[in-house]
């Protein structure tokens, strides 16, 4: 065996020692080619360790054989001039680097710690499931039904007729069970399976084992936006909005041929933005107060309002930036509300924001989601167990947020590129697999552990 093959073994050895009493807790990111040659002697290797607070860029100026070890775990084999850009999935802890490449018959190394001050993860590996045909229709919403189903909205991409609006339901294996022709851009599903969905003039309650419309609902007045809907149990519907001409909400019940039990004005809101039924019957409707005041108002199952309605005002702007996405319910009855609107931080941010909404139908917290410098539309909320969840949400990438039903922000995870992503779950209890389905209908298997 030759000198040059000693060492190569040798430098395998270090890394196979190291790695038995250490885990990975690094991701890669990308890799450019070095642009500038550092000077360098006395046996250290010819590299660059730039560290920001969300990575470390590492570049390696020399076209060597070189590994890199993070914690002593053997992560990437370097064989041409290369930077790498190093990603830690937990923040604020201190990590061990050491790089060691071949120069000819001498080794070089370098040797540093860092930190990082975020969480991130991004593609290693992935799987797709094509379920449209690429770049053909984008997926405007999707919703998991009861058993594992997605149920989607899509229109043909760039093209928003209405003959090219169609509510979908799949498989978890992307199998079609029906697709039909509906002029809608947003829907929910309840507990039990049931599927509304609306646009802003019209909304239907659509049999979920075949697609078919089974009634649907307008106003009399033109002037008006529908915001939300929801299937109710006994067959019936809840549809909420706003009435642009008087500036007051408006809430209507239908009954389960859809014909009309009540619909009601009122201005303890100025506009209702979502509605989600409550295990007794009665139903929740959310919605704004001004600029600054989030409400919520609780129906019985004719469509009267019980009791007083809850409010919380904070430090925002709600005026025509306020929208509620999804709702859903915990086993307890308690509700919580996915949305976003623009909150005040020395400037306004459009922000993502979750409001729980107690078994009594009031307030119990509300969580503003936000990064500096970015505005952050909410996509999907989903529960990972009967404590904790997943909120999606994203603008130039797309941010996981973990958090317990009691407001205790878990983690918080951003993936480095833009996936389009419109729903999402993590593989894992550790959070270091997910699975994106993104706008475009593929279901991309996302790997932070490394390699």
């Amino acid at each position: 065996m030759n000198t040059k093959s000693i060492i190569i073994s040798v430098l395998f050895v270090i890394g196979a020692m190291t790695m038995a009493c250490c885990s990975k807790d690094t991701i890669w990111e990308e890799i450019s080619y070095g642009q500038e040659v550092p000077s360098y002697n006395n046996g250290e290797l010819p590299v660059t360790v730039t560290v920001h607070k969300d990575r470390a860029d590492v570049t390696l100026y020399k076209d060597l054989t070189g590994y890199m070890y993070l914690d002593g775990v053997l992560i990437k084999k370097l064989n041409k001039e290369k930077k790498v850009t190093l990603r830690a999935l937990t923040p604020d802890t201190e990590y061990h680097l050491r790089i060691t490449a071949l120069d000819g018959e001498k080794v070089l190394t370098k040797d540093m710690t860092f930190k990082t001050l975020k969480s991130y993860a991004t593609v290693i590996g992935w799987r797709e499931m094509d379920l449209y045909g690429y770049n053909e229709e984008v997926v405007l919403l999707v919703r998991q039904m009861p058993g594992g189903d997605f149920l989607d909205i899509t229109c043909k991409d760039q093209d928003y007729s209405a003959e090219n609006f169609h509510l979908r339901r799949t498989d978890a294996n992307g199998k079609v069970k029906w697709r039909r022709q509906i002029v809608a851009e947003y829907a929910s599903v309840s507990e039990e399976g049931n599927i509304a969905a609306w646009i802003y003039e019209m909304a239907y309650r659509v049999n979920p084992e075949t697609g078919d419309v089974l009634y649907k609902y307008s106003r009399k007045t033109d002037d008006y936006l529908i915001k939300g809907a929801y299937a109710c149990k006994d067959g019936g519907m809840v549809v909420v909005g706003k009435d642009i001409a008087t500036n007051q909400y408006f809430f209507t019940r239908l009954d389960a041929n859809g014909q009309l039990i009540h619909e009601k004005e009122g201005d303890v809101a100025d506009e209702l933005c979502d509605v989600h039924e409550m295990a007794d019957g009665s139903v929740v409707a959310i919605g704004r107060k001004g600029e600054k005041t989030i409400v919520a108002i609780t129906f019985d199952a004719e469509g009267n309002v019980v009791g007083e309605p809850s409010v919380d005002s904070d430090n925002r702007n709600l005026d025509y930036n306020f929208y509620i996405k999804q709702s859903i319910r915990d086993k307890k009855g308690n509700i919580y509300f996915l949305g976003h609107g623009t909150v005040i931080f020395g400037a306004s941010t459009l922000c993502t924001i979750v409001v729980k909404v107690d078994v009594n139908g009031k307030i119990e917290w509300t969580r503003t989601l936000h990064h500096e410098h970015e505005a952050l539309n909410s996509t999907y909320i989903r529960f990972i167990d009967d404590e904790k969840l997943c909120v999606i949400y994203s603008d130039k990438r797309t941010y996981l947020s973990f958090m317990t039903t009691d407001n205790e922000l878990l983690q918080d995870v951003a993936f480095n590129a833009n996936y389009n992503a419109v729903f999402a779950w993590p593989v894992n209890d550790e959070y270091t697999q997910f699975n994106l389905y993104d706008k475009y209908g593929r279901i991309i298997h996302i790997d932070t552990e490394g390699e």
